[in-house]
C-alpha cells in the first residue's frame, strides 16, 4: 500500500506539469541608482517560457533554480556566494490569460531594486 501511495504522488508530479508561453509584460520598477523612485517599465520584446513542474521547474531564458510553490506559481532564485541574490515569482492566471511577475534584487549597489509587471499569456508549450 505505501509503494501504491508513493508511485501516485511521484506520477502525479508529472500530469500536473503546464507550460506556458508570456509577454507584454509591463509594470513598475525601482533601482537604487534612481533614488528607488518608482517609474513605468516593462518588458515588451520578450517571451518567456513557463514551465510549471514541482521541482523540476523553469523559466526560459534564465538561469535561475525555480520551484513551484502553488499550482500557478513559481518561486526563482539566483543567490551569490558574495552575497548578491536576485528572487523572482511568477503567478500563472489561466482564465483572464494574465501572469504576475515580481523581482527582488539585493547586493548588486546601484542595480538594487524590483520590478512589478502584469503581462499577458500567449499560449500553451504544445
Amino acid at each position: 500500500m505505501r509503494l501504491l501511495m508513493t508511485t501516485l504522488i511521484f506520477f502525479a508530479q508529472f500530469a500536473s506539469a503546464e507550460c506556458f508561453v508570456v509577454g507584454d509584460l509591463k509594470g513598475y520598477s525601482t533601482r537604487a541608482h534612481e533614488g528607488y523612485e518608482i517609474s513605468p517599465d516593462g518588458i515588451s520584446s520578450g517571451k518567456f517560457i513557463l514551465e510549471l513542474n514541482g521541482k523540476s521547474s523553469s523559466i526560459t531564458p534564465s538561469d535561475m533554480k525555480c520551484d513551484q510553490v502553488g499550482s500557478a506559481t513559481l518561486l526563482c532564485q539566483d543567490v551569490r556566494y558574495e552575497g548578491e541574490t536576485t528572487i523572482e515569482t511568477w503567478a500563472v492566471y489561466p482564465g483572464p490569460g494574465k501572469v504576475l511577475y515580481t523581482k527582488s534584487i539585493t547586493g548588486y549597489g546601484a542595480f538594487n531594486g524590483g520590478n512589478l509587471f502584469v503581462g499577458d499569456i500567449k499560449g500553451t508549450c504544445d
